[in-house]
């Protein structure tokens, strides 16, 4: 078989859906060709998977430049009510890519057999319902996250209308689409027919179990280590975590005596002007600049303890961060500091700790929990994974690449 994949960013490119969707790429069973896109000033040297394009029979790389960068862009998406939002600042690849696969599908002697897409950017999914309406190939459409019911998708009636309208011709025309949680396939579905419902399926993201190191957690190190690894943005920020460190201190002020916490990745510097912040011992939290990825996947090894720290919601949280499945790969225990939902169900599953990031209290409550969990490994060094085991192996590559493709294999137009 076949197959034609549409992914924007993949290998070398270092964001978390290129390393994801890249993952599941590298290890597909059958022949593969990939029409991708470029980023502007993203640094590449993905130090994994380095044989990612020798295992392409093909490649169509077209290049691509938003019209704004830096801050303008990040003004205009924020404040312009039709930039960036309809359903991205990718939209104006879609003709020049369209182009560009359609000159090398003429080209070539067999034509693909299943196509795929990949969103995000959502103007994946465009491009392959163009694709789609010319060769009529089997199409299988894979959203990472929700596209229309995004709760952190900045609302503008007009724009919001258009990508509903996009949505819906999107999931109308594909043969198969795929979420990554049960609760993003709900949340997208229950708009549309309940006959389309037989086509939606759930693939989470998985980890590598190859790619982490094998030293043993904080060999060298008598302090308990709590790493978060990964950006802190618009209401994703640390400071939940930092209250509640000052709620322990008031109570026990030795209790975080031998505790360190780092926060390896983007820290905006407003999130470390808080009174919070301030306030808190000098070497109990350290702020690390952005790692590798392979460099990220060790840290998380030698850690003690992994933080999850989402932005607080007012309904169900539906995402399924890809931190968090390679977290889960790391073996090492986790706390997050998650809403109710698809994160914070699953950690509990797997034996974890959750607070709601509304409730600084909560939060402190079951951190110490945590670090109580911590010191007691730490006494019986077995170094064995941690987390239910059934639950682990369901986010392992070669489980969801297998689940993954059966569905492409079983897709019909």
């Amino acid at each position: 078989m076949k197959l034609l994949a549409v992914s924007y960013v993949l290998p070398p490119n270092l964001y978390p859906q290129a390393i994801q969707i890249g993952r599941l790429l590298y290890y597909c069973p059958h022949e593969l060709d990939v029409i991708v896109g470029t980023i502007e000033n993203q640094s590449t040297g993905l130090d994994c998977y380095l044989d990612f394009d020798q295992r392409l029979s093909g490649k169509v790389q077209v290049s691509f430049k938003t019209m704004l960068n830096g801050i303008l862009q990040r003004f205009a998406i924020y404040g312009l009510p039709f930039y960036g939002r309809c359903p991205d600042e990718f939209v104006g690849w879609i003709r020049r890519a369209e182009k560009a696969t359609i000159s090398y599908l003429n080209n070539q002697r067999i034509k693909p057999d299943r196509l795929l897409s990949f969103g995000e950017p959502m103007s994946d999914h465009l491009l392959a319902l163009r694709l789609k309406s010319r060769f009529n190939i089997p199409w299988i459409a894979h959203f990472s996250d929700p596209w229309v019911d995004n709760p952190f998708r900045k609302y503008f009636f007009i724009s919001h209308w258009v990508n509903k309208w996009q949505e819906r011709k999107v999931v109308c025309n594909a043969d198969k689409v795929i979420f990554t949680s049960h609760e993003t396939l709900e949340l997208v579905m229950k708009k549309y027919p309940a006959t389309w419902r037989a086509k939606a399926h759930v693939v989470p993201h998985g980890y590598d179990e190859n790619l982490y190191s094998t030293t043993e957690p904080n060999s060298q190190s008598s302090a308990i280590v709590i790493r978060y690894l990964g950006n802190f943005y618009s209401s994703r920020t640390p400071e939940p975590l930092f209250q509640a460190l000052q709620n322990i201190l008031a109570e026990a002020p030795t209790y975080l005596e031998n505790i360190r916490i780092e926060l390896i990745g983007g820290v905006p510097k407003r999130m470390l002007k808080t009174l919070a912040y301030k306030h808190l011992p000098p070497h109990l939290v350290k702020v690390v600049s952005t790692v590798s990825y392979c460099q990220s996947l060790a840290l998380m090894s030698s850690a003690d303890l992994l933080l999850v720290i989402d932005a607080p919601t007012n309904n169900v949280s539906v995402f399924l961060p890809s931190k968090l499945v390679d977290y889960i790969g790391s073996g090492v225990p986790i706390f997050g500091i998650s809403p109710p939902g698809t994160s914070a169900s699953l950690i509990e599953r797997l034996g974890g700790y959750v607070a709601n990031p509304r409730n600084v209290q909560e939060i402190a409550t079951e951190l110490r929990k945590a670090i109580s969990l911590c010191v007691e490994r730490r006494r019986t060094p077995d170094f064995a994974k941690w987390g239910t085991i059934s639950e682990r192996n369901q986010y392992r590559i070669d489980t969801v690449a297998s689940k993954f493709y059966e569905i492409v294999e079983k897709a019909i137009p």
